[in-house]
């Protein structure tokens, strides 16, 4: 690993990557409303595909799945995974803002308070010291 603690770009790549995955999550969403199915089971499994298999949105969410995923590669070969992981919850603050803008629903205060948890726990991750490792996992 050449880095194992977190710089300014990698941090923003963390951040960009967070968003896309946010991104993803709105489409893959917006494409099953329109799907129009209310519910989804194991018995329902070929009538979501076949009612969600041809929507934009849904192949528009895979595509930035798949984008980020090479991305998330790139991130994990060069920050240790007990940062990258923490971090990468950026996007529990994200999501619910493209909630409320995109979809219309409604986020409680407790919810709210949640995020503000979230962030803070963030901002701890991103201020802990840098640790020697003592052996590394081969």
């Amino acid at each position: 690993m050449k880095n194992s603690h977190i710089t300014l770009k990698l941090l923003i790549l963390i951040i960009a990557n967070d968003i896309g995955d946010s991104i993803a999550q709105l489409f893959l969403k917006k494409g099953f409303l329109v799907g129009g199915m209310s519910s989804v089971g194991f018995a329902d499994i070929g009538e979501f595909v076949s009612r969600n298999i041809g929507s934009p949105w849904v192949w528009l969410g895979l595509f930035i799945y798949m984008m980020n995923f090479f991305i998330w590669i790139l991130i994990l070969y060069r920050v240790d995974l007990s940062i990258a992981m923490p971090v990468s919850s950026t996007s529990y603050m994200i999501i619910p803002f493209l909630a409320i803008f995109f979809l219309h629903e409604h986020v409680s205060p407790i919810r709210w308070a949640g995020i503000i948890l979230i962030a803070a726990g963030i901002y701890f991750v991103l201020k802990s010291p840098k640790v020697k490792k003592a052996g590394a996992l081969r």
